[in-house]
């Protein structure tokens, strides 16, 4: 049964709660830490490192002259700034590819500014601002890698997308076929599988000691390159790249849409997954910074410097303070 895991207080009373699960686990599967009941859920976007491995370990990076700037936009969900189109478009002419070949579909960027400016200079958003399109990219250059074709490379049935999908399964603890397949918003498939599976294979992205050694190479790199390159992950403002920047790495971050976060803490070999009952995703950072503070993850001074991602005011026309959102849970041993 799902838990309340956030409140939204309007004066006195309690106006809104938000229910779901978190759940903690280690390198090996077990529950360290969980409220409420995790159930079944898409991991959405939290899936983007787990997918750039086969590429990864494989040498496709290398073969086509890719540092870990573009890794990390491989991993990203980026916000549509100047510096994430610029990374997605050097990939894409890295490995001899036009932004047509991207096949993630427009959106207005998530960062304000940028929207703002499009705006102002009458300019509609390109396939470049897609928070996906790093995603797709990356799909792209292990097609390529592989000798594969491109044209239907984001169906299920693609061998590229095949192989991802075994990837991302065996980090997970789970048989490919038992694996629920659905469409993202970028038409790129999402896996469906419990919570704890997903937490368990954030913990082992985050120790980088399962499977071959390839793999742990891999997940050692795709790690650094999302802690050395946290704004390409997210973007100005948003809570993975605050997260990773404040904790300085202790925390890898990546979230995923509908109320869909993971993240792995290393050094406790830990890996934590959450969603939110009813996909709301601006409840998110209070749940996470709350969830990392009672595991003794962020100290007191990190949570600060995250504020704006915490317990925030809710605010009527006028600007004035009429409430507040905030987390209401304890993790359980």
């Amino acid at each position: 049964m799902s838990a309340v895991l956030v409140e939204v207080v309007r004066g006195s009373m309690v106006e809104n709660r938000h229910r779901g699960a978190i759940v903690v686990v280690d390198g090996e599967g077990r529950r360290v830490a969980a409220v409420g009941e995790p159930a079944l859920t898409y991991m959405r976007s939290s899936s983007k490192p787990l997918m750039t491995l086969p590429l990864v370990e494989q040498g496709g990076l290398e073969h086509f002259g890719l540092g870990d700037e573009h890794l990390a936009i491989f991993a990203s969900s980026h916000a549509g700034e100047e510096e994430h189109r610029r990374v997605v478009l050097e990939s894409l002419q890295r490995i001899g590819l036009a932004e047509t070949a991207l096949a993630c579909g427009t959106h207005t960027p998530f960062d304000r500014k940028t929207a703002d400016a499009l705006r102002a200079a009458g300019q509609k958003p390109t396939v470049l601002h897609c928070n996906c399109s790093g995603k797709h990219t990356g799909v792209l250059a292990y097609a390529l890698f592989k000798g594969l074709p491109i044209d239907n490379y984001f169906d299920p049935k693609h061998p590229a997308e095949v192989e991802i999908l075994a990837a991302v399964a065996d980090m997970a603890g789970v048989k490919p076929e038992d694996v629920v397949i659905g469409v993202d918003g970028c038409s790129i498939p999402v896996y469906g599988m419990p919570l704890e599976n997903i937490a368990l294979s954030f913990a082992r992205l985050g120790l980088a000691n399962h499977g071959t050694a390839e793999r742990r190479k891999a997940c050692s790199r795709i790690r650094q390159a999302m802690v050395d390159h946290p704004f390409l992950i997210s973007g100005t403002g948003r809570l993975d790249t605050d997260l990773m920047a404040v904790t300085k790495g202790a925390v890898v971050a990546k979230i995923g849409a509908d109320g869909v976060y993971a993240l792995a803490v290393p050094e406790k070999g830990w890996g934590l997954a959450a969603k939110v009952e009813d996909g709301n995703m601006k409840v998110l950072g209070p749940i996470v910074l709350e969830a990392l503070s009672q595991m003794g993850v962020l100290s007191v001074e990190q949570r600060k410097a995250l504020a704006a991602h915490d317990r925030y005011a809710v605010k009527n026309n006028v600007k004035q303070v009429v409430g507040e959102t905030r987390a209401a849970f304890t993790l359980e041993g």
